[in-house]
C-alpha cells in the first residue's frame, strides 16, 4: 500500500487535465460559490489575511485565493505536484505583490509557527488522505488564529457503501463499515493503491469537539447525478444554483460523492 502523496508523483503532470470534463467543472464551481459565501459571512477583512493552502497540490486553490487578496502559504507533499504550483506562482506574482510560498510538508506536521494563518484550506480530501486524523487536526488548530477558519472536503462514507453494495462487493460494504477506510487508486494511470479515510456528518462533528472546533457549516458535493455531461454543459448555471439550494439539506448530502465542512478555532 502506498501514501498518497507517491499516488500523486506519478500522475501529476495529467493532473489538471483529469478536472477538464464537465462533473469536476461543477463541482469546483460550486466549491468556489461555498467558499465565496463563507468568506463573505465569515471574514470581515482580506488585506493582510493569511491563507494555509494544505495539500495545495498543483495550485488550484493558491491562484483562488489570491485573486481574492490573500497571502497564500501552500504545503504539499508530492515534490512534483509542488513543482506545478511554483511555476503558477511565478505567474501570479508577476501579476501582484501578493506574498506565495510552496514548501514541501505533510498535514501532521506542518512547517509554520503557531498562529500563523487565518484560513487553512484543505480542499482535494487532505483529511480523508493524512496518515493521522488526530495530528493532522492538531497541527490545523496550533497554527490558525483563534477565530480562524477549516474549510475542507473529504471523501463522504455513505458513497463508498452506495458503490460497494450497487456492484454487488458486499464483502468490501463490510470492511467499509468496520475500518471507515477504503483502498482508491487511479489503475489507468498508476499502479499505486492508498487508503483514503472516510467521514459522515456525525464523524465531522466529532473530530470538530475533540480538537475545539465550532462546527460553521456542512454541506455535500456533488448532491444530485450521475449526470449527463451535456446536461452540465447546456444548463451549468441553473443545475449550479439547484446544487447549492440543497446541498446543506441532510436528505441529499447523504448521497453525495464529497462533504465539504468548515470549522472555526474556538
Amino acid at each position: 500500500m502506498g501514501r498518497s502523496w507517491d499516488f500523486y508523483d506519478e500522475i501529476a503532470e495529467i493532473y489538471d487535465s483529469q478536472y477538464e470534463e464537465p462533473y469536476w467543472k461543477l463541482y469546483h464551481s460550486v466549491t468556489e460559490k461555498l467558499i465565496e459565501r463563507a468568506l463573505k459571512k465569515h471574514v470581515k477583512e482580506k488585506e493582510g489575511m493569511n491563507v494555509l493552502d494544505l495539500g495545495g497540490g498543483t495550485g488550484y486553490w493558491m491562484e483562488f485565493y489570491n485573486y481574492y487578496g490573500y497571502n497564500v502559504y501552500l504545503v504539499e507533499p508530492s515534490e512534483k505536484m509542488a513543482d506545478i504550483s511554483r511555476m503558477k506562482a511565478e505567474v501570479l506574482k508577476e501579476e501582484n505583490d501578493l506574498n506565495i510560498e510552496i514548501v514541501r510538508g505533510i498535514a501532521e506536521s506542518i512547517p509554520y509557527g503557531e498562529e500563523k494563518f487565518d484560513i487553512v484550506n484543505a480542499q482535494g480530501d487532505v483529511l480523508s488522505y493524512c496518515m493521522n486524523i488526530d495530528e493532522a487536526m492538531a497541527e490545523i488548530k496550533r497554527t490558525l488564529k483563534k477565530g480562524g477558519l477549516l474549510i475542507a472536503s473529504v471523501d463522504n462514507l455513505y458513497a463508498f457503501f452506495n458503490d460497494a453494495v450497487c456492484t454487488g462487493e458486499t464483502e468490501r460494504y463490510y470492511e467499509i463499515k468496520k475500518e471507515r477506510v477504503s483502498e482508491i487508486g487511479d489503475s489507468e494511470h498508476s499502479g499505486i493503491k492508498f487508503k483514503t479515510r472516510l467521514f459522515d456528518c456525525e464523524y465531522v462533528e466529532k473530530i470538530a469537539i475533540q480538537h475545539g472546533f465550532e462546527v460553521i457549516e456542512i454541506c455535500g458535493k456533488i448532491v444530485f447525478g450521475p449526470y449527463e455531461e451535456n446536461a452540465i454543459v447546456k444548463k451549468f448555471e441553473e443545475i449550479e444554483k439547484i446544487e447549492i439550494e440543497n446541498c446543506e439539506k441532510k436528505e441529499f448530502l447523504g448521497k453525495s460523492e464529497h462533504i465539504h465542512f468548515i470549522l472555526k478555532k474556538i
